[in-house]
């Protein structure tokens, strides 16, 4: 209880008004609150004061990306045309702070008339001040919200409801959730059960290889596994035909993590639409991020960033403040003939799907996998974290080689499935870099580069295209190919453009392809130069 500083009252009379002050607060409220005492000149102490009961108190209030938030949960539209309760972070304003302040405590003035102390609302201006104190706080920082149990780190179960320090996770499990049986020391038999109940989920599904069955596999693990995770890969899901099940995949995949159908969000018209909107889901605390039926190409920095970093600074809109947040999302992307661009081929395992039918739509499962897990949650959930941990428990045997930044997914996730005999989900990035326009286009560049132009001889962007351009007698281009790639790469309108090619060359330059590497030489004064090399492979017995 905070004592009342003032000249007038002895020690024992500050006892007595503590006391009465208390008894005001529980008679007025029905129940026991701690009292802060709102003292004139006093409002650091307060606002402190104020603090520090909403820390004790366990209120759900904390801090992500230079705000103060509180998890909340509402009903959002989902690939299934149905609404979705989904579990998100809302930023908190003077009057949400003051409603929770007013819930956790009682705020008290001293009347001198009645020399006593008296319940007042909470003062708006400490609720002005600590939404104020950026950077000051003291109230716990949130790194994500599930409605799911999960692993931590060192695979204890994390189930509890509420905050967890050591991974800085909201717990909110739906109502009426039941973990299914989860041994602490899984055997052989109890992970390949769990494997089994996974695949026959999945039966339906028309994969086209073992890889894209383990893609998926991997979809359900790492959604139920991601909040622990630093990082993750995306999983996109691809199809020729509309109708093939890649929503329902993704859908799947969410009835398991969240225990409803997944929100989804579409790529906006340029990329830094779409990064907005994906700002706006990472600065939410959006668990489960699915960006549906893209039409084409897939790729950009802030994608590449939330799939490999576990932290990334977003821009929230209207201001230049670009706050650094931990992203825990799992990211998935669904669309016909779906090809992943750029650093997005390495940050993505992919599934395809392929009914070999004109009108996939028209099939029908033996079984809604929805359904099934509706039904039974619990049961779905258990068998991924068992997976898991079955392999911890086993001492990592046949550990992949780690895989650049997702390390701890590929120990965790790739190799368990690896380890049961399952197709490497990684494998399927390999497909992806063949099928990257951008390395596609890398790759004509250096082969017109070395037919056309000598070696390891240094040329400016504007030699290279005057190379290009270069006509034969009767008028027509000596090489029409060399100078369309060009005009693809770096045109301006019927004209190649020196500067666009050049900012090209530098942007390319160092990356082997195909044994090939452009180098660069700058120079202020006569521009930046390049040259092509080739790239010697050591096989370990002295030649190449």
């Amino acid at each position: 209880m905070n004592e009342v500083v003032t000249l007038h009252h002895g020690q024992r009379e500050t006892k007595k008004l503590n006391r009465e002050a208390a008894d005001l607060a529980r008679s007025r409220w029905g129940r026991d609150l701690p009292v802060v005492q709102v003292m004139a000149a006093e409002m650091p102490r307060v606002v402190d004061e104020a603090e520090e009961t909403l820390i004790e108190a366990g209120a759900p209030v904390f801090t992500r990306a230079g705000a103060l938030v509180r998890p909340v949960s509402e009903l959002l539209p989902s690939t299934s045309g149905q609404l979705a309760r989904v579990a998100h972070l809302r930023p908190l304003c003077k009057a949400s702070l003051a409603d929770i302040l007013g819930q956790t405590m009682r705020f008290q003035r001293w009347d001198e008339r009645r020399q006593s102390f008296v319940n007042m609302d909470v003062p708006p201006v400490v609720a002005e001040t600590m939404l104020a104190r950026q950077g000051q706080w003291r109230l716990p920082p949130l790194a994500g919200i599930i409605t799911t149990p999960t692993l931590r780190a060192d695979g204890t179960l994390l189930s509890e409801p509420g905050y967890d320090p050591e991974t800085r996770l909201f717990v909110m499990l739906d109502e009426g959730f039941t973990l299914g049986p989860l041994p602490e020391r899984p055997t052989r038999a109890d992970v390949e059960a769990a494997l089994k109940l996974l695949l026959d989920l999945l039966s339906g599904f028309p994969f086209v290889g073992p890889v894209d069955r383990a893609v998926a596999l991997s979809g359900i693990i790492t959604s139920v596994l991601r909040p622990g995770l630093p990082t993750a890969p995306a999983h996109g899901i691809r199809a020729h035909t509309a109708g093939t099940g890649k929503s329902l995949m993704v859908d799947l995949f969410s009835a398991i993590a969240l225990g409803r159908p997944c929100p989804v969000i579409a790529v906006g018209k340029t990329e830094e639409e779409t990064e907005k909107r994906l700002g706006a889901l990472l600065l939410n605390a959006v668990s489960v991020i699915s960006i549906d039926n893209v039409n084409g190409e897939l790729g950009g920095d802030l994608l590449c960033q939330m799939t490999e970093r576990p932290l990334v600074r977003v821009r929230k809109l209207g201001t230049s403040e670009a706050p650094e947040i931990e992203c825990r999302s799992m990211v998935f992307a669904t669309g016909n003939n779906l090809v992943l661009v750029g650093d997005m081929t390495r940050r993505t395992v992919l599934c395809t799907l392929d009914a070999g039918v004109e009108r996939p739509e028209t099939r029908e499962f033996e079984f809604d996998p929805i359904q099934r897990v509706i039904e039974d949650r619990g049961k779905y959930v258990a068998a991924a974290l068992t997976i898991a941990r079955a392999y911890r428990v086993a001492g990592f045997p046949k550990r992949c080689v780690p895989l650049g930044s997702y390390g701890v997914w590929s120990d965790t996730v790739r190799s368990a499935l690896m380890w049961l005999g399952e197709a490497d989900p990684a494998a399927s990035m390999e497909t992806m870099r063949d099928e990257d326009p951008e390395l596609l286009e890398i790759r004509s560049l250096l082969a017109h580069w070395r037919d056309n132009l000598a070696e390891a001889s240094f040329y400016t962007a504007s030699q290279v295209i005057d190379t290009a351009i270069e006509k034969d007698t009767g008028g027509g281009f000596l090489r029409p190919e060399f100078r369309d790639l060009l005009l693809r790469i770096a045109g301006d309108g019927p004209v190649v453009s020196s500067k666009r090619l050049g900012r090209r060359l530098v942007k390319m330059h160092g990356r082997v392809v195909g044994q090939m590497r452009l180098d660069l030489r700058a120079d202020e004064k006569r521009g930046n130069r390049f040259a092509l090399s080739k790239i010697r492979v050591w096989d370990g017995t002295g030649e190449e």
